[in-house]
């Protein structure tokens, strides 16, 4: 399976949250979700690159089970087109392992994301846990990166 292309950096909305969390009625990454949605002026920005949509997970405070932070926008080539109040982050290019959500969202991604946690669990994949991507395709389907 080739990888989607990936831009150099990822412009949007972020927040600070755990999977426990996210595990609960009182998680975070829906609102963020939303607030990305209704932010015209991020959506419509002439830099952006592509029309996929992207939650980017990194600055991991240990593993699967600590804190992480989520920013969910735009693609773009270079930071300084970032709009103000925006957080960016770098891409990179480490190698990543993909990882197929097809069907009706948010189950197909949270089944992509229960293959990743198993794998990992079973000693198949040794992640990284550095920049982690989720390409959102504009058909409705996404793409998991592991690093």
């Amino acid at each position: 399976m080739s990888l989607p292309s990936l831009p150099a950096f990822v412009a949007g909305h972020a927040i600070r949250t755990t999977n426990a969390a996210e595990a609960t009625d009182q998680g975070l990454i829906p609102g963020v979700w939303q607030r990305t949605a209704a932010d015209a002026g991020l959506l419509g920005l002439d830099a952006r690159r592509g029309d996929a949509l992207f939650a980017v997970l990194f600055d991991y405070e240990s593993d699967q089970d600590g804190a992480y932070t989520q920013i969910v926008g735009i693609g773009i080539d270079d930071p300084a087109d970032a709009p103000a109040g925006v957080a960016v982050v770098r891409l990179g290019d480490e190698p990543r392992t993909a990882f197929e959500a097809a069907g009706e969202m948010p189950h197909a991604l949270i089944a992509a994301w229960g293959a990743v946690w198993e794998q990992s669990a079973a000693g198949a994949l040794s992640r990284a846990f550095t920049v982690d991507v989720e390409v959102h395709h504009a058909d409705g389907t996404a793409t998991v990166l592991v690093a």
